[in-house]
């Protein structure tokens, strides 16, 4: 089940625990992994929650989409997921599973910025996918592909005909997935700046929304 626009708080704060979960993975003895967890969840959800509402500056429109899969399904694989990223809506339990944003911007703090389109407008027609994660315990079973390829209807609905996404130079998996949803090459950071923000350098990918045929499930 793909949620497009995610409003409920519930369902954002388990979205934001499946990317801290995802992008920082602490090791079971981490001194004060709870502490740490929760801290940087407050964190991800007060922004996610600040980007959808409009407040954030330099950001259009922002759609939160998760991919949700029903407790008594995931807790079978993998209890911890679905404690720690379950949420409530008409009176089911859900846990999230997989999860993105659209951004509709000219560019995101601390990425290069693509150059598609150029001139008047470009603020509403480029956009990002940007915070693309699914659980570990259920890669490879199509959900980042139909996340993607979701975000990509989201994404053109929005106006948005060049679309861009950063994925680390050395994340073979991701590339893959990125090339088979139609992301091309365009850029990649330079070294310096990889260097600066201390991470491994980014390549920048771009795929055009203005006359795809396949933007679809």
């Amino acid at each position: 089940m793909l949620s497009i626009g995610a409003k409920s708080e519930n369902e954002l704060w388990a979205a934001s625990c499946l990317r801290v979960r995802t992008f920082y993975g602490f090791h079971h003895d981490t001194l004060n992994k709870e502490d740490h967890t929760k801290y940087l969840t407050e964190r991800e959800f007060e922004a996610l929650t600040e980007r959808i509402a409009g407040k954030r500056v330099g950001f259009g429109r922002v759609s939160c989409i998760n991919a949700t899969l029903p407790f008594s399904k995931v807790s079978n694989v993998a209890y911890d997921l679905s404690t720690s990223c379950k949420f409530s809506h008409d009176n089911m339990d859900l846990v999230v599973v997989g999860t993105l944003d659209v951004n509709q911007c000219i560019r995101l703090p601390d990425e290069i910025a693509g150059m598609k389109p150029k001139g008047v407008g470009a603020d509403f027609a480029r956009g990002y996918l940007s915070n693309v994660c699914v659980a570990g315990e259920l890669q490879r079973n199509g959900l980042g592909y139909a996340l993607i390829s979701k975000a990509k209807m989201v994404a053109k609905d929005m106006g948005i005909s060049d679309l861009y996404v950063h994925v680390a130079i050395d994340n073979e998996p991701a590339k893959k997935l990125y090339a088979k949803c139609g992301f091309e090459h365009e850029n990649e950071e330079p070294a310096w700046q990889a260097r600066f923000l201390d991470r491994p350098r980014r390549l920048l990918l771009w795929t055009d929304l203005s006359n795809s045929s396949d933007v679809s499930m």
